[in-house]
């Protein structure tokens, strides 16, 4: 093994022959477990928000500067039952997937079944890990607010003023924002693959989080244009649902068929890309042993000594598993 790590092509390669070797297993998965997320987001944003992003906007501003004495909670209660609705099945998909890649990867038998019920063990200690992120993430959004406040206060203290809808109060809020995005972007870089740490390592809470910072030591322009790409195409086809609903009312719209057709390209896209998300932090998290020197412990070879070979790759990097029955 060479002291380099493997190359975000390398990684996507090796999820893209995982995903194909297995391709009806996987389409299996993503049947029970993504496409639900892709389709209720689709129909969730159909229901709640308007046709397109600038009503939303226009709505939202009303809203704020309209009080309202006779407030509907279906709205609330809609975003409750969406969010834990997506929030389960997410946690079903990342423990299924990340169990089913981890067997493909070494050629060892991928079953149903099995991933399912890896389910039942990492259910849990993936959540609690999950919110464990969650509050970590809140706590420093709640401190950047406060920074801003102090900061802003201060410069007014010092006898610079400057109002809200000045250029300098804009540059001030932007800086801040992205001072705020860095920090957020760093968080996720170093818990990057700590989903699949809890699932295949059976950790969790703020053990996996620092297991994984130590994993992507090596792999951070990996983790990073992962993010990227990752980040990326989901923001995209996120607002592409958010801007295809109905135009009429929902009933009406519903049967034009050019919103139909937009549902399902825009929910395969979804479905598709989350699988490869998923799966690729996998991988990711499989060279990252590798590169700590990690990878020989991986297989049982006392049961798979007959079966399973360690080949190396023809540069150097991390060798693959080869079954050789």
């Amino acid at each position: 093994m060479s002291a380099g790590g493997a190359t975000l092509r390398q990684v996507l390669s090796d999820t893209t022959r995982i995903i194909k070797a297995h391709s009806r297993h996987f389409l299996a998965l993503s049947m029970v477990f993504l496409f639900p997320i892709s389709f209720s987001t689709f129909i969730y944003t159909s229901l709640l928000h308007p046709t397109s992003i600038h009503s939303y906007y226009r709505r939202s501003l009303y809203i704020f500067s309209t009080p309202n004495p006779n407030p509907n909670h279906s709205p609330l209660l809609l975003q409750i039952i969406y969010s834990l609705f997506v929030s389960i099945l997410y946690i079903c998909a990342t423990a299924s997937i990340s169990y089913s890649t981890f067997h493909g990867f070494y050629g060892r038998p991928v079953k149903f079944i099995s991933s399912l019920k890896s389910i039942l063990f990492s259910f849990f200690p993936l959540l609690a890990t999950v919110i464990v992120m969650q509050i970590i993430f809140v706590l420093i959004i709640f401190a950047f607010i406060i920074l801003m406040l102090l900061t802003y206060n201060g410069l007014l203290l010092i006898g610079i003023e400057f109002d809200y809808d000045t250029v300098y109060f804009l540059v001030f809020v932007i800086l801040i924002v992205a001072l705020l995005v860095g920090v957020l972007i760093y968080l996720e870089s170093e818990w990057y693959v700590s989903n699949v740490v809890v699932v295949l390592e059976s950790q969790w809470g703020f053990s996996p989080l620092r297991r994984s910072s130590y994993l992507v030591k090596g792999m951070k322009r990996v983790v990073f244009c992962m993010i990227l790409l990752f980040g990326v195409f989901g923001a995209y086809f996120s607002f592409l649902c958010l801007s295809s609903g109905p135009k009429a009312g929902i009933l009406e719209g519903w049967f034009n068929w050019k919103v139909v057709l937009k549902m399902v390209l825009y929910t395969c896209f979804l479905t598709i890309l989350s699988l490869y998300s998923v799966s690729a932090n996998t991988v990711l998290f499989i060279h990252c042993k590798a590169l700590h020197g990690e990878f020989a412990f991986e297989i049982d070879h006392e049961e798979f000594a007959q079966e399973y070979v360690s080949l190396p790759r023809e540069d150097g990097n991390v060798p693959y598993v080869v079954n050789v029955v």
